[in-house]
């Protein structure tokens, strides 16, 4: 009887620790090149800085244009400083100011859902850390005025 209680307890560590979230802090350059842009304008370099002790979750970032690249040249920062757990939070984005919810799908996978204040931009971001920690890739659909927009981004840790 004692065995069959230690697998059990043995066993339910294994899931638990398995279950265990990946964390996503760090500074993070996007491949432009590995990334796919479909119809979106391509910037010319983007870095994210993430701070993420589940469930809080916080980000800042710049995304650098171009001439040419995208309708707006520049630099154009972004923020969001919230929780994974599907609340409503405040959020400044390339699209302008808006809330964001974000919720877990599984241990590497979170969604985050956008809408502008304005509610003229919903953006949608599937977010993935890949299994050695070190690529993000976000998969991404935009409904706003030029219509709808699908594109994916992939990271690399620094």
């Amino acid at each position: 009887m004692a065995s069959w209680r230690m697998t059990l307890t043995l066993s339910i560590a294994v899931i638990a620790a398995g279950a265990q979230v990946s964390d996503l802090s760090g500074t993070w350059q996007l491949d432009v090149q590995k990334s796919h842009w479909g119809k979106h304008p391509k910037p010319t370099r983007s870095t994210v800085a993430i701070e993420h002790h589940e469930p809080a979750f916080k980000y800042s970032g710049t995304v650098d244009v171009d001439n040419g690249t995208e309708t707006t040249v520049g630099n154009r920062s972004f923020s969001f400083n919230g929780a994974i757990d599907g609340k409503e939070y405040p959020v400044t984005g390339t699209a302008g100011a808006g809330k964001m919810t974000i919720r877990r799908v599984n241990p590497t996978t979170i969604v985050s859902e956008y809408k502008s204040d304005d509610g003229t931009v919903l953006e949608t971001a599937r977010t993935t850390i890949s299994t050695d920690g070190k690529r993000l890739i976000r998969e991404l659909k935009a409904h706003g005025p030029h219509g709808d927009v699908n594109w994916s981004e992939v990271y690399e840790r620094r």
